[in-house]
């Protein structure tokens, strides 16, 4: 049996999918099941195109990649085909993205925010300090700060002032959640936890390392 007569006996143009000759063969075998010989002749011409794919295959001229081996269909790997349209588009044209940070901006930022983070607990627990380091606008102050900074890092991304603005507060709302159910379970007012006895110190410290996060990582 020829190639020219394999596809004129399926009724599949040259070059058909794997797809395109499994159903072909199912129709012709389903209109000549009790015919012994068109059955034998249906699988010859089935195997014929399929080696001839394979071989097509082989020599890098198939663009279609769903020929992988004879009897075997492409299986669908786990989980594609379960995210909606809508929600890929949405992912793929998000409004922000995910970057690894450079070393150098890795270094300035952890060192900046690891100061703040290091004076918020400092002005939490130390007994040694000045009032005016250990009053309760301290950590307000702390914020402003973490909270300029991350500002800035994020427009030196080439980032217009409001997304960064957005970016940073969603940054803050994220820190400030987390913190709250961290404190709520610690409760340091009544049993200071490393020398902390302020809630506002906790909170602060998870909102600092969030906007950390933040500007190190997202783009």
């Amino acid at each position: 049996m020829t190639v020219e007569s394999a596809l004129k006996l399926l009724g599949v143009a040259e070059g058909a999918s794997f797809d395109d000759i499994l159903r072909a063969k199912s129709a012709v075998l389903a209109s000549c099941k009790d015919d012994q010989d068109a059955v034998a002749q249906v699988e010859a011409a089935y195997d014929m195109l399929l080696m001839q794919s394979l071989s097509q295959r082989r020599a890098g001229k198939v663009v279609d990649n769903s020929i992988r081996y004879a009897d075997v269909k492409p299986v669908k790997s786990a989980g594609s085909g379960t995210v909606p349209q809508w929600m890929q588009a949405t992912m793929k044209n998000a409004p922000v993205t995910f970057e690894v940070p450079s070393s150098s901006s890795l270094g300035i930022q952890s060192c900046v925010y690891g100061a703040l983070m290091v004076f918020t607990y400092a002005s939490g627990s130390s007994t040694s300090l000045p009032s005016t380091y250990t009053s309760a606008d301290v950590p307000g102050f702390i914020l402003a700060t973490g909270f300029g900074a991350s500002l800035y890092f994020l427009t030196k991304k080439n980032m217009n002032l409001g997304k960064a603005a957005l970016i940073t507060v969603g940054g803050l709302a994220v820190g400030a959640t987390v913190g709250s159910a961290v404190e709520n379970w610690l409760q340091v007012d009544v049993v200071p936890f490393l020398g902390v006895h302020s809630p506002a110190v906790v909170v602060s410290e998870f909102i600092l390392f969030s906007q950390l996060l933040v500007s190190l990582f997202v783009r």
